[in-house]
């Protein structure tokens, strides 16, 4: 067979992603920078200082009353006057006090797997 110098009726020229083509057709998904620009939690928060507004929050959350600690960061966030390093401060204090919804899932899924074993059990155990 001879070598095939002419283009594939299929697919002309620069229109099939992942060849070697002058210019590729495939969208460019990753390499554009991002809108936002990443910044360290150890640049952001402001080289260590912390907001005055949080100040009672932080003592319930030393104390280990999260709940009073949330109570305190959802006042500071809704405080149009708040900076946006307490605010910063408040949502990340917030996300730290959250539930961990790991363990609730797997008690769900134990509880779903027991009681299907259960009805297997029932219905073919002899």
């Amino acid at each position: 067979m001879a070598a095939q110098n002419t283009q594939s009726a299929t697919a002309s020229r620069a229109t099939v992603p992942g060849t070697a083509n002058d210019e590729p057709v495939a969208p460019q998904l990753f390499t554009q920078p991002s809108k936002r620009e990443y910044i360290p939690d150890a640049k952001r928060v402001g080289d260590g200082l912390q907001a005055k507004e949080l100040e009672k929050a932080r003592a319930f959350f030393v104390e280990g009353d999260y709940a009073s600690a949330r109570a305190e960061a959802r006042l500071v966030l809704r405080d149009k006057t708040a900076s946006a390093q307490a605010r910063m401060e408040a949502g990340d204090l917030i996300d730290r006090t959250d539930i961990d919804h790991g363990p609730i899932a797997a008690a769900v899924a134990f509880v779903i797997l027991l009681g299907l074993l259960l009805m297997y059990f029932s219905m073919n155990g002899k």
